[in-house]
């Protein structure tokens, strides 16, 4: 068994070895006709300063030009044979779990952001809706989300943070903040239909809402996460402080903030230092999925509820969540 064990983690280095080459990455990419398109003009042109240029052959040449074309390594990264961006390019590239809009350092970020947001189907599943909605007037939780699971982002859990709010020009202040700090990370819109009860301190509510028969008011608006995959957990840190600096609002007329900044903007993540833990259910039916975070001591009231009468499963998980956020489950407005 130990010599099987050994075998299999040798077999899987050499397979990460391999995604790395770039003439792997050619076949993996399904690029080869495209390489062999490739002159010796435009070879020389593509790998300009590139050492080996005299001692390999047109194929290997034409090869690496496509990957510099297309930015996915460089030339200077090619004369240390450091192939590291090619083999995160095709791990990418083979992950058809992933989901994104693309990057934010792409020109047209904000483009697709705004389309996704301009074509949003509410989510809706009367089922879910029905059982939720006496749960939070029964007080088991302070609200939910109801989300297309088609939407999701599947991003590394570690690496990403999941950014809650209703207005799509927050959204791209945000994201050109972000850019501006030089933060790159992945980027998907999750739109979402939410629930919350309405704190009176935040004054009358301005979307769409019920008033529950004990004078209760519920809103209702159609709202999103933003999914962010940064390239390490320093930016995804980077990211908090930006949010707490940029788009928190600790007073009425504060001025300094984004668009529309929130007294407790939502960021819900793996732990980090600094956040709250709360515990995460995950209800689904269908293609549509629930997602209710309690504090941990209401999580089996809530649980047993949501099994009564129904075949509906819960799932749960722990989350963290910024300070501002969690002061907003235990009942504060700031």
């Amino acid at each position: 068994m130990r010599d099987k064990i050994l075998l299999g983690l040798i077999f899987l280095k050499l397979t990460a070895f391999a995604a790395t080459d770039p003439s792997s990455a050619i076949e993996k990419l399904r690029l080869e006709e495209l390489a062999k398109t490739y002159p010796k003009e435009k070879i020389e042109k593509s790998l300009k300063g590139y050492k080996n240029i005299k001692n390999e052959s047109s194929e290997a040449l034409s090869q690496k030009a496509v990957l510099v074309d297309l930015n996915i390594t460089s030339v200077e990264m090619l004369n240390k044979k450091n192939y590291s961006t090619i083999s995160e390019y095709v791990s990418d590239f083979l992950d058809n779990s992933e989901n994104s809009l693309g990057d934010i350092s792409d020109k047209n970020i904000f483009e697709k952001v705004l389309v996704k947001w301009n074509n949003v189907v509410p989510a809706k599943d009367d089922l879910l809706l029905e059982k939720l909605n006496v749960a939070l007037a029964s007080g088991l939780m302070t609200g939910y989300n109801l989300k297309d699971i088609n939407n999701y982002a599947n991003f590394d859990k570690n690496l990403s943070v999941s950014y809650g709010h209703n207005n799509i020009t927050h959204a791209i202040q945000l994201i050109a903040l972000l850019k501006g700090e030089g933060v790159e990370a992945k980027v998907q819109l999750e739109p979402k239909t939410s629930a919350f009860l309405h704190n009176p301190n935040w004054g009358a509510p301005n979307y769409d809402h019920i008033i529950l028969e004990d004078g209760k008011i519920v809103v209702t608006p159609t709202e999103y996460d933003l999914k962010l995959q940064f390239a390490n957990v320093e930016d995804k840190i980077k990211f908090t402080k930006l949010v707490d600096r940029y788009a928190k609002k600790d007073s009425k007329d504060q001025e300094g903030l984004i668009y529309k900044s929130w007294w407790q903007p939502f960021i819900q993540t793996d732990k980090i230092e600094g956040y709250k833990m709360l515990t995460s259910h995950l209800v689904r039916n269908g293609n549509f999925e629930a997602n209710v975070l309690t504090l941990p001591k209401n999580s089996k009231a809530f649980v047993d509820f949501m099994k009564t009468d129904s075949n509906l499963e819960v799932k749960t998980e722990e989350v963290w969540v910024n300070p501002a956020f969690y002061r907003f489950m235990e009942g504060d407005y700031k």
